[in-house]
């Protein structure tokens, strides 16, 4: 009859403080009543306040790749390995290059006679320059972005460890209340089996 009554408590409302005040009374009294119940409501206890110490973020089902989601670059990352900041740049460059060969230069004559060069020559060297500088600035971004997803990668491992432990803290934890309560049980049943009533 006990047992029923028991069955008819809700230990996971009243731990969560759900149910009407007239239920969570009953269950007060039935948990000082009862030490199984008690043994029980003391888990879900340590159950929630391991729950409530962990961060509220989706726990990685595996090991996290530079493909993931998670590793997506953020909108200013796109822009910048788009390459129209780098193009932009770059046109940038050939303006002023261009622009400064024309306002410094005397006269028309001035480049190629200075300087000994047609002005064939000096559009190739232009070229050179400006692919030089696209090529630095390329392999600039590409180190910067190296160095990101490292650090990225390296931060999530190291969330992903901790939370691990928080879990397997909380699992050894449950298996030690889980492993008394065995116990009691193995020497109640014990008892019971070695009693003068045994049927």
């Amino acid at each position: 009859m006990k047992r029923m009554e028991n069955e008819a408590i809700d230990l996971k409302g009243f731990a969560l403080g759900e149910g009407t005040a007239a239920e969570r009374e009953a269950a007060r009294r039935a948990i000082a009543a009862e030490p199984e119940l008690r043994e029980e409501f003391e888990r879900l206890e340590l159950t929630l306040t391991a729950l409530r110490g962990v961060r509220e973020e989706e726990m990685p089902r595996r090991i996290a790749f530079v493909s993931d989601p998670v590793f997506e670059p953020s909108w200013w990352q796109r822009f910048w390995g788009s390459g129209r900041l780098v193009f932009a740049g770059v046109a940038m460059l050939a303006v002023a290059i261009v622009a400064h060969g024309y306002l410094v230069r005397p006269g028309p004559a001035a480049v190629p006679v200075a300087a000994g060069l047609s002005q064939p020559q000096v559009e190739q060297a232009i070229e050179t320059a400006v692919s030089r500088a696209v090529a630095e600035v390329e392999q600039r971004a590409a180190a910067r972005t190296r160095e990101e997803v490292k650090l990225a990668v390296e931060q999530s491992e190291k969330r992903f460890s901790q939370e691990l432990q928080m879990v397997s803290a909380a699992m050894q934890e449950n298996e030690t209340i889980l492993r008394k309560q065995l116990n009691r049980l193995y020497v109640t049943n014990a008892g019971l089996s070695a009693g003068p009533n045994q049927e």
